[in-house]
């Protein structure tokens, strides 16, 4: 039985998105769990996927066009379904021209659209499909060449069929002399040289940091703790595990499972504070800041409390890769209790960290470096790494937190035991 598809729910905030590319054609038979269309938040590209066996009948957006949640952009057919008349179907599923303009029509059918169509969307339609033509490439790769002024013919496509992904464009621009750089972000931005500066728009992520860090700020009451942990034990374990096993782990991954256990073991700070309770959880989701292309995102490790830190490091590396190619999906960017933000890497030796709501708390962790530290009267140099826990003074009090940040000490000065 035909049926409109509408855009649904993505998350909590997201009341628009931007369509970004159809994964079937009209006339394909999708199957349930297939991904039909992709689609842009904020935060991530989401698949749309099929809640049925059925055949995609017909289209009702176009790549780049926004769509507010529970829109029609797309009319299903059952499989064996046969339409006789178009116009009959579209107006039983209350479909006009002014609801959503048709982009394909059905691929058993030569017909032009019973609807009309005004010139101007005609022209915009022949345009896109002669441009497809042309070049395979995704429409966020598209989107992002015309941007950079990156010729899209000149690239090399690594996708599926040689199709031209957003890494595709993303190489070539990293790849652009900086000479040609500073043209193209002169091309995007507003600049003006007699005042000396530059305005760079808002991008939708940059839009959303900045809505979720400015309400914790103003919703959460922080407050902060300070460690020094000696790593002197974890460097020589992860030194041996990385010479003798077949996965090489970094100190976040330590740092990861630490936190873990340390929630599990202190269960007063694996919590977040909702309207009417304080919810506690049984398992350790964990979340960590990663630097993509387009912005600060945080990915959520499912249950780290069971994870080896082979399995931890592996789904770092999976979740760092799809983060540069903005491939991560919405629901790996949502739940958890507990955030790590670690810029060590960058040689910061400390730092504090906002809390991502609702999460009630965030470890900033920083460099590891040489420090002088008094032992049995005796001073002696020993590697050491600072970390400051910012929590939510709202579920958390503040001898939960000195508990809880206790422990992640004893874990990370004493990795063994991690593996227990």
């Amino acid at each position: 039985m035909a049926r409109v598809l509408r855009m649904p729910g993505i998350s909590a905030d997201a009341e628009e998105v931007v369509f970004l590319e159809w994964c079937a054609s009209p006339g394909n038979r999708v199957s349930v769990g297939d991904a039909i269309a992709t689609v842009e938040t904020e935060k991530a590209n989401v698949d749309i996927e099929s809640d049925q066996d059925a055949v995609l009948w017909r289209t009702l957006i176009a790549p780049g066009d926004s769509v507010a949640v529970g829109s029609p952009i797309a009319v299903l057919v059952g499989i064996s379904e046969v339409i006789d008349d178009e116009s009959e179907l579209l107006a039983s599923l209350g479909l006009t021209a002014g609801t959503n303009r048709e982009i394909e029509g059905a691929a058993h059918s030569s017909r032009q659209p019973t609807q009309s169509v005004s010139a101007r969307e005609s022209d915009r339609r022949h345009d896109r499909q002669v441009s497809n033509s042309r070049v395979f490439s995704s429409p966020i790769a598209r989107k992002i060449a015309r941007e950079n002024d990156i010729a899209i013919e000149d690239i090399e496509g690594t996708g599926p069929g040689s199709r031209i992904i957003r890494a595709d464009i993303e190489r070539a621009i990293a790849q652009t002399p900086k000479s040609t750089e500073v043209t193209e972000i002169s091309s995007i931005a507003s600049h003006d040289a007699e005042a000396g500066f530059t305005d760079i728009p808002h991008s939708g992520l940059r839009r959303a940091i900045a809505r979720s860090l400015t309400a914790s700020k103003q919703s959460a009451p922080h407050f902060y703790l300070d460690a020094t942990c000696r790593v002197d034990e974890l460097l020589k374990l992860r030194r041996s595990i990385n010479e003798h096993g077949s996965t090489k782990v970094s100190i976040n991954d330590f740092v990861i499972k630490a936190v873990a256990k340390a929630l599990i073991d202190v269960p007063d700070m694996n919590v977040i504070w909702m309207d009417d309770c304080i919810r506690r959880f049984d398992s350790a989701d964990v979340a960590v800041a990663i630097g993509g292309n387009s912005g600060l995102v945080t990915p959520v490790l499912r249950s780290v409390d069971r994870s080896t830190l082979s399995e931890i490091s592996d789904q770092m590396k999976d979740f760092t890769h799809r983060a540069k190619e903005g491939r991560l999906k919405q629901p790996e960017l949502e739940g958890g209790s507990f955030s790590i933000s670690n810029l060590g890497m960058f040689g910061v030796e400390g730092f504090s960290a906002i809390l991502n709501p609702p999460q009630a708390g965030i470890l900033a962790v920083g460099a590891v470096g040489e420090a002088p530290i008094a032992r049995s009267g005796a001073v002696e140099v020993a590697h050491v790494m600072k970390v400051t826990l910012s929590a939510d003074h709202r579920p958390v009090d503040g001898v939960a937190a000195a508990r809880w940040l206790q422990r992640f000490k004893e874990l990370i000065e004493h990795p063994a035991l991690m593996l227990i």
